[in-house]
């Protein structure tokens, strides 16, 4: 009683920690929610696939239902897909997420009555694995030897994505300096919008169009980073030799990092006036604007497109046509 706050000393000490309980609790719970997924869900694996969500929903639609499944699919926040396939005694379920433009992150479980459906689900992967090597065997030329010096251009290489209007849009390009430059094709970039590069280490950079010359088919952008290294265009060549074989480097169907290798199978052709290398190599959607190289790694060209109706016959703009673009802009 001396100093007028003995009687409530106690009660008021309970409280306290009575409180601190409450809130030990609160975070003990928080904890056990946040903890509760990983374990009810830990038959679920994920990975990450070089296949642009899109194109993996449709063929992973086409194999399920191939196999008998029915297929269900929820659009979720985020881009992310739900695909809900079952059978009689079999049910899977697939969550697909957006891991960068030309690449998903996939989440899957199957069950077989109330067990895991392991033998299932490793078809699937091997399914997804299969897929997404078939298409870098067909893009790969067998038993060719790609020379060091080729090789050594590889970080200085990108892949350009964007939006047109209502479609998706993606070709390759190159650091042409230290100072985020990049040359590439322009007749995807037409009303482009939301420009992303992708470096060689899968970082995205926005990019920003700088000029673009429709007649030589040729842009510029720029990114704001300083690469590593650049693709010099004074270094080049010009002066290409019949039947020479030559490498080009770039991102066809969202492929980084893929090398094609062809000849030379004619003089040059003139189209809207200007020469065009015409080439014995595959081209395929998205290798526009890469960069071709000589044995010794020596910038000769670029990839314009393909002649329509077959994907063995390229045509390439000379270093001649990029090097007048570049001392214009």
């Amino acid at each position: 009683m001396a100093d007028g706050f003995g009687n409530d000393e106690g009660p008021i000490r309970n409280n306290m920690i009575r409180v601190k309980c409450q809130q030990y609790f609160i975070l003990f719970l928080c904890l056990a929610l946040l903890s509760a997924p990983l374990y009810a869900d830990a038959d679920v694996l994920a990975k990450v696939h070089p296949v642009p969500i899109t194109e993996l929903e449709r063929i992973l639609c086409q194999w399920l239902t191939r196999y008998g499944f029915d297929v269900g699919r929820t659009r979720l926040e985020m881009g992310r897909i739900r695909l809900k396939a079952v059978t009689d005694r079999e049910r899977c379920e697939i969550l697909l997420r957006p891991h960068s433009p030309l690449a998903t992150e996939i989440q899957a479980r199957c069950t077989v009555g109330d067990q895991p459906g392991v033998a299932q689900l490793n078809k699937l992967w091997d399914f997804i694995s299969g897929y997404t090597e078939s298409l870098s065997v067909e893009m790969e030329s067998s038993n060719q030897v790609i020379p060091a010096a080729v090789m050594s251009n590889m970080e200085a290489v990108v892949c350009i994505t964007g939006k047109q209007e209502d479609k998706d849009i993606q070709l390759s390009g190159f650091f042409v300096d230290r100072e985020g430059l990049i040359i590439c094709t322009a007749h995807d970039l037409k009303g482009v919008q939301e420009i992303t590069v992708h470096l060689y280490d899968g970082q995205g950079h926005e990019g920003h169009l700088v000029t673009i010359d429709s007649r030589r088919d040729l842009a510029l952008l720029r990114v704001n980073f300083q690469p590593n290294t650049f693709i010099s265009l004074v270094k080049g060549r010009n002066l290409l030799d019949l039947g020479e074989t030559l490498y080009a480097m770039g991102c066809p169907i969202n492929h980084g990092g893929t090398i094609l290798s062809g000849i030379i199978d004619g003089p040059p052709r003139r189209a809207n006036d200007l020469p065009l290398w015409q080439v014995k190599m595959q081209v395929y959607p998205g290798s526009s604007g890469s960069p071709v190289f000589d044995g010794e790694g020596n910038l000769v060209a670029i990839v314009k497109g393909r002649y329509r109706g077959t994907d063995s016959v390229g045509f390439l703009i000379p270093l001649e046509t990029v090097m007048e673009f570049a001392e214009e802009t």
